[in-house]
């Protein structure tokens, strides 16, 4: 069985796919994918939110870019 925390990681990685094709600026598709991916986690059962949404809410948006600047 998947651990929690990558099936959030599934869900946010499919939420972000599907905003990169809608043609949002980059900051707003990544700000509202977190947004959904927190939506996802505060639908599991209580014992497994806290533990989801640390997993969602390690990055800001300026760390992301750092991050994707550096690897490319």
């Amino acid at each position: 069985m998947k651990s929690i925390q990558t099936m959030a990681c599934m869900a946010l990685a499919l939420v972000l796919g599907m905003g990169a094709i809608t043609g949002c600026t980059a900051r707003s598709w990544y700000e509202g994918n977190k947004m959904s991916a927190v939506n996802y986690c505060n639908h599991l059962p209580p014992g497994d939110v806290d533990q989801c949404l640390k997993g969602v809410n390690k990055q800001s948006y300026e760390e992301y870019e750092k991050e994707r600047a550096g690897q490319q």
